[in-house]
């Protein structure tokens, strides 16, 4: 089981320096940003939609932790978007040395609880950038519908 704890002060500054490069990188990849503009323009999405860090309105950073062991295992960033009546995840990661181990699904079952312990929306939303299988399969397994597919083709000279 994963239980769901609020992030430390003191973890936040690391958590943000590879959320902001690894969805630099994503965005790159997905031919989103031009690769040289990708980290900046990732860090400006980042400090808008965090402008307190964790102190901003309506925003969880959590440690995914085992419960058994005690161990962090991942992290989770979701905002409550009231106006779309939706719980919207913006991040989740579990880390490299627990990946494969079912964490990922364990820890969208504690936020599930999550939800419903604080009553919020029950509707939870996310972005998926889609090369990136694992993540796809993932929420595939936890029961997510696609909403809206974008495709895109690069035409080779």
């Amino acid at each position: 089981m994963v239980v769901l704890e609020p992030m430390l002060p003191e973890q936040f500054d690391g958590w943000l320096e590879l959320s902001v490069r690894e969805y630099a990188e994503s965005k790159s990849k997905a031919g989103n940003t031009e690769a040289g503009k990708a980290l900046e323009d990732s860090a400006r999405e980042f400090k808008e939609l965090l402008p307190d860090g964790l102190n901003t309105a309506d925003s969880y950073i959590f440690n995914a932790m085992d419960e058994e062991s005690r161990q962090i295992v991942g992290t989770l960033w979701i905002k409550v978007r009231k106006e779309q009546q939706e719980v919207f995840i913006y991040g989740i990661r579990m880390d490299e040395n627990f990946r494969g181990n079912g964490f990922g699904k364990k820890t969208l079952h504690a936020l599930e609880a999550f939800i419903k312990e604080r009553r919020l929306p029950p509707k939870i939303s996310l972005h998926v950038f889609g090369d990136n299988e694992i993540a796809l399969n993932l929420y595939k397994s936890a029961g997510f519908k696609a909403t809206n597919i974008r495709m895109s083709k690069v035409i080779g000279e």
